[in-house]
């Protein structure tokens, strides 16, 4: 509970310059992989960590996909109102650790660059899997711990930093996380030539 209460405080303190800090990545990467990831949600969809809304745009605009997303922050869901023209969904505060909704209710689950941040991330992915329908998918964009040693070591060395003012980790194994937590992956991309940015879709083991 307190490393949530720190996260969040984190996230709060800085969202008024968070789309600054990430405007170089978003331009030369994220934007255009952001509709790669919403192009595999279906049914009733829950995104966890809406931030800025920087996916809103991405949503897909057929009438049988229904949009509900999460966030811990009120700093960033404040940013995010500027991106809700438009678009049809429900905007919630949320602990992704700890999700307000009956078991097997969404069809997909999808997070873009929000296991690195989660506190918990297994207990994370354990609610996702909670909340999805036995036959639905998780979708995560995440970036992850490298496999090349030398660049490992450089996350390592930069991950106090990032996480101590930004409340993010550079160096999570998250594919693991997410299969401790209850998946299967049946999908997983680079979005690089490095296997620091991944696309992974799995399957709920129920």
């Amino acid at each position: 509970m307190t490393e949530t209460k720190e996260v969040l405080h984190r996230y709060n303190r800085y969202s008024h310059v968070y789309d600054i800090f990430e405007i170089i990545m978003e331009e030369i990467a994220f934007k255009k992989w952001r509709p790669e990831v919403f192009s595999k949600v279906e049914g009733r969809c829950l995104e966890v960590g809406f931030g800025t809304g920087k996916n809103f745009s991405h949503y897909p605009k057929d009438k049988d996909v229904q949009m509900v997303a999460i966030d811990l922050s009120p700093g960033m869901a404040a940013k995010s109102k500027k991106r809700t023209t438009g678009v049809d969904v429900d905007m919630i505060l949320m602990d992704a650790q700890h999700l307000a909704f009956k078991d097997n209710v969404f069809d997909s689950v999808v997070t873009t660059f929000v296991l690195c941040s989660i506190p918990d991330p297994v207990k994370g992915v354990e609610e996702f899997v909670r909340v999805c329908k036995p036959d639905g998918k998780i979708i995560n964009m995440e970036h992850v711990r490298t496999r090349n040693r030398l660049i490992a070591f450089m996350q390592d060395l930069m991950n106090p930093i990032t996480n101590g003012f930004f409340g993010f980790n550079m160096n999570r194994d998250t594919r693991t996380n997410i299969e401790k937590g209850g998946t299967t992956v049946i999908e997983d991309k680079h979005m690089t030539i490095t296997d620091i940015f991944r696309l992974f879709v799995s399957k709920p083991n129920k």
